[in-house]
């Protein structure tokens, strides 16, 4: 039973004590952040088939850092809890804010140079179609994913601040990033104490050997021969 924190639980299956506890609604969340991902991937790979620039491979690359991450968060949370560590999960959260922030910042500001051109050459040359309608569509995916990006920004936020105050009560809790480790409550000292299992001692019974009794012999009768009494 928890004695700091009577709103969060410390009781857990086993192998699963060191995840904090998410809202019902946070695998959601990971999931529409995979989903996402892999859009971004295709929008982003289609523009640079066509031209490779910087901030097109760069949303790219932190698309597939988002797949590999998204599926370890899942993984790790419900098939195999032994690899998950929340200090990964925390580190892991804050790289791709900083990185889905920079890539669509990025590619947005790329793709409205890109439009501005083309506006442009459709003012003074009359482009409107063919070449120019194929550039139009590309810049278009790259618009996408440049929103998406932002979309995976805004998510990414969401996911660490859920995350944040999970691990605060986890650790509030006195629970740890291991698994199979008892939970520690600080002490009036400051110290932590760890709560362990209970030693038990079994009882040694002892043996007490029963008195032997003295065997008590006949005294001979008058006249029955002494000698003959001790050989028999």
């Amino acid at each position: 039973m928890d004695t700091n924190n009577n709103k969060y639980s410390t009781a857990r299956l086993a192998g699963r004590e060191h995840i904090p506890l998410y809202p019902k609604n946070f695998i959601v969340l990971r999931i529409v952040q995979l989903v996402l991902a892999v859009i971004v991937i295709a929008l982003s790979a289609y523009g640079v088939s066509l031209l490779a620039f910087d901030g097109d491979v760069f949303i790219m690359v932190v698309a597939l850092m988002t797949l590999i991450v998204t599926i370890y968060h899942l993984v790790a949370e419900f098939s195999a809890p032994a690899v998950y560590n929340y200090w990964a999960v925390l580190a892991l959260d804050i790289l791709l804010v900083i990185m889905w922030l920079a890539s669509f910042a990025l590619l947005a500001s790329e793709v409205a140079a890109i439009y501005s051109y083309a506006g442009s050459a459709v003012y003074y040359y009359g482009y409107s179609y063919g070449g120019l309608g194929a550039a139009s569509a590309w810049a278009g995916c790259l618009a996408a994913a440049s929103a998406l990006g932002g979309v995976e920004f805004a998510l990414f936020i969401g996911s660490l601040a859920t995350h944040g105050v999970a691990l605060h009560r986890h650790r509030k809790a006195g629970l740890h990033c291991t698994p199979g480790a008892a939970p520690s409550y600080p002490t009036a000292g400051g110290s932590e104490f760890k709560q362990t299992p209970a030693e038990t001692t079994v009882p040694v019974q002892s043996y007490v050997a029963p008195q032997q009794q003295q065997q008590a012999y006949a005294v001979p009768a008058a006249g029955y021969p002494q000698q003959q009494y001790q050989q028999a």
